[in-house]
């Protein structure tokens, strides 16, 4: 979620309940490849961690996980409805080491000596990432690490064998991606250039894709409802296909045609960058 009024572009898929929903399968799917993302990048116990944007807690509470209770996370989004959701959900975990906040990182008066600061899918909904990263680089202390995932959205769905409703999402989002759109869906390869452009130290990068088969892989009701978010911003972008996709069928469809064929489903890849203080 944006995480400042000044620099954030609007969050095209909506603050809804169901998005809300949609973000914490997203997090089922993807919490392996970001917690090795994140232990790799030298996230562990006792350190004290910012989490940018955190919605409903997804990443906080992974990082709330890998630091231990000796450790501490403070979590930040300008959604106070959505954070009630954090924080039902880090009682409910019984993680008493991370804390939330109603907030702008712009305005926020932020304690700096943060050991990590991280963030997934946050700077591809920003209309100036330099300048967060600029300011959140301040908050670390000499030796803290700035750690990011985002996805490269403008690669494609691709599946083995052929879907013709894949191929269909494939064509509507095509259409509206000519048009304007405030998500930069090509942030995922941007994070090397623009930790740099940051002063920060060359990052270091790995990138996850999500892959998947079967009947039961979750995978096809992810993309259904990442469609569902996104299929009113495709229509008011003027894709004529869009009009064409019945979203209610969808995940079924894409079972039927993937998963019950023995086939595959590959999803568009997410780039990890991390950069240490000081490290040159």
């Amino acid at each position: 979620m944006p995480e400042s009024d000044s620099e954030a572009a609007t969050y095209e898929p909506g603050h809804s309940m169901r998005e809300t929903r949609r973000l914490m399968l997203q997090d089922e799917l993807l919490r392996p490849l970001t917690r090795q993302a994140f232990q790799e990048a030298g996230l562990a116990s006792g350190m004290k961690v910012f989490d940018v944007g955190s919605g409903a807690g997804d990443v906080a509470l992974l990082a709330a996980e890998l630091v231990g209770p000796n450790g501490s996370v403070v979590g930040i989004d300008l959604d106070p409805e959505v954070l009630e959701t954090a924080r039902a959900r880090a009682a409910a975990a019984e993680r008493t080491n991370v804390t939330f906040q109603v907030g702008d990182v712009a305005t926020q008066n932020l304690d700096r000596d943060f050991d990590a600061v991280v963030g997934r899918a946050v700077l591809m909904h920003l209309a100036d990432p330099l300048a967060t990263l600029r300011q959140l680089k301040g908050l670390l202390r000499p030796g803290g690490v700035l750690i990011f995932q985002e996805i490269y959205a403008a690669a494609p769905w691709v599946s083995y064998p052929h879907s013709r409703s894949l191929t269909q999402l494939q064509r509507a989002r095509g259409e509206a991606e000519q048009r304007r759109s405030a998500m930069d869906y090509e942030m995922g390869l941007k994070l090397h250039g623009l930790f740099l452009e940051a002063g920060l130290s060359a990052p270091r990068l790995r990138a996850d894709a999500l892959v998947g088969g079967g009947p039961d892989w979750p995978g096809y009701t992810y993309i259904a409802e990442t469609v569902r978010t996104l299929l009113p911003l495709w229509l008011r972008l003027g894709s004529p296909t869009a009009r064409e996709i019945d979203v209610e069928t969808l995940a079924d469809r894409l079972r039927a045609e993937i998963g019950d064929v023995g086939g595959t489903l590959l999803l568009q890849p997410f780039v990890a960058a991390s950069s240490r203080i000081g490290e040159h």
